[in-house]
């Protein structure tokens, strides 16, 4: 017991590394108070959707769970349409695709196919289980006309 004692007052007098300060935010769903640790600078909104990341209630967790669906889907648009991609497609593609993801976690659309031309398609959708599907697809045609 005594060294938990020493350790959380070791915790308490170790300095946080420069620009970093804690700050106390609330869940957006049940108004829990929590403490983040958040570069100098953080607004408000930005704190309580920290906390609210964090918070165990339910619609917290829920929330956290489709924010994180939504960062991995946005994440795979780029590496396979974005700059980085081995075939990149034009960036305003990109953006639609990024805001489908939005538009599909919050439930205003199942899914969109976009033909890119060159025989390339993309394509964004919700699958059965929540998750969101991102699939690039090219088809190689050759037709000979004579």
């Amino acid at each position: 017991m005594a060294a938990e004692k020493n350790t959380a007052a070791e915790e308490e007098k170790r300095e946080m590394p420069d620009g970093l300060q804690e700050q106390t935010g609330y869940c957006k769903f049940c108004g829990q108070s929590g403490m983040v640790r958040t570069m100098a600078g953080w607004n408000e909104e930005r704190i309580n959707e920290q906390v609210t990341l964090q918070c165990q209630c339910e619609e917290a967790r829920a929330y956290a769970k489709a924010a994180e669906r939504k960062e991995k889907a946005k994440k795979r648009i780029h590496e396979l349409f974005g700059d980085g991609a081995e075939k990149p497609v034009k960036g305003k593609v990109v953006e639609i695709l990024l805001l489908t993801v939005d538009a599909i976690e919050d439930k205003a659309m199942k899914g969109i196919t976009v033909d890119v031309g060159h025989g390339v398609k993309a394509k964004v959708s919700k699958m059965a289980k929540e998750s969101i599907k991102v699939e690039r697809s090219e088809n190689k045609k050759t037709t000979y006309e004579e």
